[in-house]
């Protein structure tokens, strides 16, 4: 089953990158879209296993095997 809800707080860079967004879950979707837009502020290095993996699951899920990061 995909992930649908994200607790921001699990995984650094993304609660990075919503530095802006105030909302602790975000959609699965909503994560995606960020990590594609601002994916420039991401610190590769700097990714968790567990992050990586749910960038891996997003990319499967949402974006059906693509991702075009900003």
């Amino acid at each position: 089953m995909a992930i649908q809800y994200i607790n921001r707080r699990d995984y650094p860079e993304l609660d990075t990158i919503l530095w802006d967004i105030q909302a602790e879950i975000v959609t699965a979707e909503f994560a995606f879209q960020m990590y594609e837009r601002r994916w420039c502020y991401i610190e590769p290095n700097l990714l968790t296993d567990d992050e990586k993996l749910l960038i891996e699951s997003l990319i499967k899920n949402i974006g059906h095997g693509h991702f075009l990061p900003s």
